[in-house]
C-alpha cells in the first residue's frame, strides 16, 4: 500500500474518531407542543422537561454542563424515565448530586428503568429510596395528582418487569406488556381525567394506549443507537433492528407517547436528547 494512501486511510479514521467524540458529548433539545385531549386550561402551556438513560455521563463537575442547558429552559416539571444508573455502577453517589441538582429545576417525578430494576444485589432499588428521601416523586407502580390552578391531572408510573427486557435466554422469551398487566399493576385509569403515564420501555405503546394512558413518557432505546437519515434508529437495546418507537412524539388512537433518546450509552448521529415538552389543550 502506498504511503499517500496509508496517509489517507489514517487521516479519515483519526477525523471520524474525532467526529464520533464530539458526538457522544453534544446535547440537542427539543421543544414539541403536544395537544392532549382534555387536557385542564390550567395545564396550557407548561413545560415539562423530559430526561431518560443518564446512564455513566457526568457532562462536566457536578453534571453542570447538562444541568446548566436545562435550567435554561425553564421547565414547570421535571420527567425522569429510567436508567439514571448503569446496573454495574458501584459509587452511585453522583446519581444522588444530580437528582438533587435537578429538584432545583422544578417537581421530578421519577420511574425505574431496566438497570434499576436488574442491578445486582438489589442497588438500584436502594438507589431509588434514596432519590425518594431527597424528595423526588418516586412513582414505583403507584400514581399521583399534579394540581395547578385548582386543576389536576393523575400522572401514573410503572416499573415493568425485569423478565420484560432480559431472560435466562438472554433477549428471547421475554414477559410481554399487555394493558391487563398495567391494571394489576397501578389500576384503572381515572374517567373523566388527563391521565399521563411514566413507563421506561415506549414499545408496548400499543398496550399503553389501550390501558387508557393519554399520554406516555419513554425512552430506553437510546434514539437506537445509530440513527440513519430517513430511516431512524437502527437498534434497540433488545438487539432488535429499527425499532417502532426510538426518537420523539407517536400516536396510537387518541394517546401519544414522547420518548426521549435519552443522554448516555454510545451514539453516532445521535446527539444527548434533552425534551421540552409544552402542553396544549387539544
Amino acid at each position: 500500500m502506498k504511503l499517500t494512501t496509508k496517509l489517507g486511510i489514517g487521516a479519515l479514521a483519526t477525523a471520524a474518531a474525532g467526529w464520533m467524540f464530539v458526538d457522544n458529548r453534544m446535547l440537542s433539545v427539543d421543544k414539541p407542543e403536544v395537544k392532549v385531549n382534555g387536557l385542564p386550561a390550567a395545564f396550557d402551556g407548561k413545560k415539562i422537561l423530559h430526561l431518560s438513560d443518564l446512564h455513566r455521563k457526568r457532562y462536566g463537575d457536578r453534571f453542570n454542563n447538562l444541568i446548566n442547558t436545562c435550567a435554561f429552559l425553564k421547565p414547570d416539571y421535571v420527567f425522569f424515565t429510567g436508567d439514571v444508573m448503569t446496573r454495574h455502577e458501584t459509587d452511585l453517589s453522583p446519581k444522588l448530586v444530580f437528582m438533587k441538582r435537578l429538584m432545583s429545576l422544578g417537581p421530578v417525578y421519577f420511574v425505574p428503568g431496566n438497570h434499576e430494576t436488574g442491578a445486582p444485589d438489589g442497588r438500584g432499588h436502594s438507589l431509588c429510596r434514596e432519590i425518594e428521601e431527597l424528595g423526588v416523586h418516586m412513582l414505583i407502580n403507584r400514581s399521583e395528582k399534579i394540581t395547578a390552578g385548582g386543576e389536576s391531572v393523575n400522572i401514573y408510573g410503572v416499573e415493568l418487569p425485569a423478565t420484560h427486557y432480559y431472560s435466562d435466554r438472554g433477549f428471547r422469551d421475554l414477559t410481554p406488556v399487555t394493558a391487563d398487566m398495567l391494571r394489576e399493576y397501578v389500576g384503572e385509569p381515572e374517567q373523566g381525567r388527563t391521565n399521563i403515564l411514566l413507563a421506561h420501555d415506549p414499545l408496548p405503546f400499543e398496550a399503553y394506549a389501550e390501558w387508557g394512558a393519554d399520554l406516555v413518557f419513554s425512552g430506553h432505546i437510546h434514539g437506537g443507537i445509530i440513527r440513519l437519515p430517513f430511516v431512524g434508529g437502527l437498534l434497540s437495546p433488545e438487539r432488535k433492528f429499527f425499532p417502532k418507537y426510538s426518537k420523539g412524539l407517536y400516536k396510537s388512537g387518541d394517546s401519544q407517547i414522547v420518548v426521549s433518546a435519552g443522554l448516555g450509552k454510545f451514539r453516532m448521529m445521535n446527539p444527548s436528547h434533552i425534551l421540552l415538552v409544552t402542553l396544549r389543550q387539544g
